[in-house]
């Protein structure tokens, strides 16, 4: 079969989904799992701006992208958001090579506490001129909150980023509570995120896929971990605790805004989890003129994410005030589409 050429970002979309489904239509539906309502809207969202044109202004030769977040210079305003799948498109190595491409090209990447790659191994295999952050839940059991921070101080990652938007999980609409993957990746050994030190209370005994919990975001005390109601009084606890910056995301409101401007954070992802967790939420680039008027005065901030395709998009981002943007799903598309063959897999669970 001759080589597909891949130019555009929808290219690499379709290209993707053709060899994902090949092999794994279920992994297919959990990377692109959200309420396709919302998800259009955020896409519309960017339609309503338009860009006019400033002419015979230029006072560099050369514009540059360069910027900075929390201090740190990027070579581009484009960002790497939390994903739990590079591992499960590529291999048990899917992580840490987005984390070296990253470096490559001079931006950020935020590691994501679900991850099927543990935060040690990660850390292990980090690119020294890398910038990282650790993203994690204020899970039901604070310990394994710890377990996430505590890494991430060991291996210099730069911030903390807390999700927010996920008391419970509203919106994976195209993959449901009975939509267990029929095959997972052969290097999948644990059942549940690795990073789950403590469950039920409990020091989680770590054992072979099979043996535990499902594999499933869906169930279990994995689920229970991530999906739980928090509270502004968690994060003061997270503040006491380490000395990271912390990035809240998942905000789409100005008085969300206001209430973390007082409890002192450091930046706000502005962000609707893709589309996955709360149907009907407003489109981020819809909310983000609030959000910065709200911490308008103020040292926080403010980023967004969510179906950002384009360099038109980032602009109308950043010029109604964003610093940078974060992209999750078009990573997962490249992954696929520059593979030369899909992991290989196992049966799971739901086939016994």
């Amino acid at each position: 079969m001759a080589e597909e050429i891949v130019k555009t970002l929808n290219d690499f979309e379709m290209v993707a989904k053709r060899k994902i489904c090949h092999e794994n239509r279920w992994l297919w539906n959990y990377i692109s799992a959200g309420d396709e309502k919302t998800r259009s809207e955020m896409r519309a969202a960017f339609q309503k701006y338009w860009l006019q044109p400033n002419v015979l202004t230029a006072r560099v030769a050369v514009p540059s992208t360069w910027t900075t977040v929390l201090g740190q210079p990027i070579r581009m305003p484009i960002c790497i958001s939390p994903t739990s799948a590079p591992t499960l498109i590529d291999s048990p190595d899917g992580d840490a090579l987005v984390a070296k491409v990253v470096a490559e090209r001079g931006t950020l990447m935020v590691y994501s506490s679900v991850s099927k790659m543990n935060i040690e191994k990660f850390g292990s295999k980090l690119p020294p001129n890398g910038i990282y952050w650790a993203q994690t839940y204020l899970f039901r059991d604070k310990r394994n909150t710890l377990h996430l921070v505590r890494h991430a101080e060991k291996y210099g990652f730069k911030a903390l980023v807390v999700t927010v938007d996920s008391p419970i999980d509203f919106g994976s609409n195209s993959v449901s509570v009975d939509d267990v993957p029929d095959y997972l990746p052969e290097h999948v050994t644990e059942d549940g995120s690795p990073n789950l030190a403590f469950l039920d209370g409990k020091p989680r005994e770590k054992r072979p896929y099979g043996e535990t919990e499902l594999w499933t975001p869906f169930s279990g005390p994995g689920y229970k971990e991530i999906f739980c109601v928090s509270t502004w009084e968690d994060l003061a606890w997270l503040k006491t605790q380490t000395k990271l910056p912390i990035v809240l995301k998942g905000i789409l409101t100005a008085k969300a805004a206001k209430l973390a401007v007082k409890a002192g954070v450091d930046g706000i992802l502005v962000s609707s989890h893709g589309g996955r967790q709360l149907v009907g939420a407003p489109p981020p680039l819809a909310a983000l003129p609030d959000v910065i008027e709200a911490v308008k005065g103020t040292n926080i901030e403010v980023y967004l994410d969510g179906e950002v395709r384009s360099g038109s998009d980032i602009f109308k981002a950043i010029a109604l005030g964003a610093r940078a943007v974060f992209i999750a799903r078009p990573i997962l598309w490249g992954l696929a589409v520059n593979q030369h063959q899909l992991m290989k897999l196992k049966p799971s669970r739901s086939g016994d």
